[in-house]
């Protein structure tokens, strides 16, 4: 029962999150809310990348993306490959996905290590959940009011 439970909120919380990223456009993916925040499209990347590094956290999975938006780096404007992004998204939430089907009742609530102290399986991927929906709203605002700013010459 559980198991069948978060697989809908999974596929509720892919929709509403892909919903922005699928609006991402050769035109607007480079949009900023400022000079100093990061990029529509970087944020759509780093999404991808933490549900990989999440996957490591709550499934133990060995981590097989270069990350290139998550850890502590900043957008600096590098020029990033709209496609490739969209389809680390697409990627990243049916791997979640599947080990969400392969992850029986009772492991949901296992408590696992994790940044957040010692929580169960569940709860992390709640966190995740509410990651994703926080950086959609994100994007959503840099396509609708950001704008490309040229960092090289700032």
């Amino acid at each position: 029962m559980t198991t069948e439970f978060l697989i809908q909120l999974w596929q509720i919380n892919q929709s509403t999150v892909s919903g922005p990223i699928r609006k991402l456009t050769a035109e607007n993916y480079r949009n900023r809310l400022t000079p100093e925040t990061a990029s529509a499209g970087f944020i759509a990347l780093h999404t991808a990348e933490a549900m990989h590094r999440f996957a490591k956290i709550m499934f133990n999975r060995e981590i097989t993306i270069p990350f290139q938006a998550t850890g502590g780096v900043s957008d600096d404007g590098k020029q990033l490959d709209l496609s490739s992004i969209q389809q680390a998204v697409d990627d990243s939430f049916a791997m979640i996905a599947d080990h969400i089907r392969q992850t029986n009742d009772a492991q949901w609530a296992e408590t696992i290590a994790s940044p957040f102290g010692e929580v169960s399986r569940m709860q992390v991927l709640v966190f995740l959940m509410h990651h994703n929906s926080y950086h959609a709203g994100q994007i959503s605002q840099a396509i609708k009011k950001g704008k490309a700013y040229d960092l090289q010459s700032a």
